[in-house]
């Protein structure tokens, strides 16, 4: 037979929480990330190329500030590395 804290604590857990109450809500953007066609539009616009061999042969300050600027907007390092064919060790320097 459970305890008569038990019992208080099982009717205060199965209580509905008030409208107005915000459990883990976090306000703003959220940070998904871009997905692979996303990140292509972007560097398509930025630098006319279309394929991870092109990219791989623009100047080095031209892939420096893509890089970061999608770092920006919210690419990973796996996904950068995987698209654009150059080591994520080189982009984690970056």
């Amino acid at each position: 037979m459970p305890c008569k804290e038990e019992e208080d604590d099982s009717q205060w857990v199965n209580d509905p929480l008030a409208d107005d109450v915000q459990c883990l809500d976090i306000e703003g953007s959220s940070r998904r990330r871009p997905s692979d066609d996303q990140i292509w539009l972007k560097i398509k616009d930025k630098t006319g190329v279309t394929n991870s061999t092109s990219f791989q042969q623009l100047d080095e300050n031209i892939r420096i500030e893509m890089f970061l600027e999608l770092k920006d907007c919210g690419a990973s390092l796996r996904q950068l590395e995987r698209l654009t064919g150059i080591g994520k060790g080189v982009i984690h320097r970056i």
